[in-house]
């Protein structure tokens, strides 16, 4: 599921969002990420632009990821993570959906890194249109995957809090364990990007404190 390649000194990073099962919750395959990857401060907010997919509802629901993200940056960092813009020949994050082909995969972020860790641009998101699993809804279940994969367009890597909207790595989660199987498929049928608050606030402390 992950592709690592190194050119000129850059880290070529694919990272996936999984089905884990047919009953609503998902699982991250392992990114790659260290976190040492960002944006530097005057880069944001980054020009996204989102490929409409039609039917009114998805459209709101990528929409709502894409404005919670920004809620949640404003708060936490001072800026907004995203701005949108119609062309998207000029876009810095790329938000692009395929039909479902009958595999696992439900979404990826694709970019490379250099040297320094700074994300290069664009940023290419990649989403299957979702398909209803048990109790929640394509709708949730596209908010979901467009916000999990924006958090790994601001660098973001996987996080072992099963409430987090950036849970998990594959097999992170003990599922025999009822406390965190239920608060895992919870967030997953509930998603909230507050969950990622002080995940975004300690990654960029960091990241701008080398790279202003």
């Amino acid at each position: 599921m992950v592709s690592h390649a190194r050119l000129s000194g850059r880290r070529l990073l694919t990272l996936a969002l999984i089905a884990l099962s047919t009953t609503a919750v998902a699982a991250a395959s392992e990114t790659g990420l260290t976190g040492r990857e960002g944006h530097p401060r005057a880069r944001l907010p980054l020009a996204l632009n989102a490929a409409p997919l039609g039917e009114p509802a998805l459209d709101a629901a990528v929409r709502k990821a894409v404005g919670d993200w920004n809620a949640v940056s404003e708060a936490t960092l001072g800026v907004a993570a995203f701005r949108w813009i119609d062309d998207r020949s000029g876009a810095d994050v790329v938000v692009e959906f395929e039909r479902a082909s009958g595999g696992k995969l439900m979404g990826e972020a694709r970019f490379s890194v250099d040297r320094a860790g700074v994300i290069e641009l664009p940023v290419r998101v990649v989403v299957v249109e979702p398909q209803a699993r048990g109790e929640t809804s394509r709708e949730t279940l596209l908010y979901q995957v467009v916000a999990h994969e924006l958090g790994h367009s601001l660098g973001l890597a996987h996080v072992t809090d099963p409430r987090s909207v950036m849970c998990c790595d594959y097999g992170a989660i003990d599922f025999k364990n009822s406390a965190i199987r239920d608060a895992y498929v919870g967030a997953r049928r509930h998603p909230d990007l507050a969950s990622v608050t002080a995940q975004l606030v300690a990654h960029y402390e960091r990241f701008w404190r080398r790279s202003p």
